[in-house]
């Protein structure tokens, strides 16, 4: 279903729901949903967390990286043990 498509079944049954509560629980969704998009998550790390993750990002950038496959087998070899 394309977007103008959803938005105008929305509409639509957002204009003939008559439940206080139900409008009110969408209501709530859109404004958190809305709050969500405007925050960035790097705001939200400590400091030890954001010093973390530029360091993977080095690492990455270094080409430190493990392929999908061999993290799985390494996963897999934990879980025996």
């Amino acid at each position: 279903m394309d977007k103008k498509k959803l938005k105008e079944e929305l509409h639509q049954y957002i204009d003939k729901l008559e439940d206080e509560t139900a409008l009110s629980m969408l209501h709530e969704a859109t404004v958190e949903y809305q709050k969500a998009e405007q925050k960035d998550i790097l705001d939200e790390l400590t400091p030890e967390q954001f010093a973390r993750l530029q360091g993977a990002i080095k690492q990455a950038d270094e080409g430190q990286t493990v392929s999908h496959e061999e993290a799985l087998k390494r996963i897999a070899s934990w879980r025996s043990k």
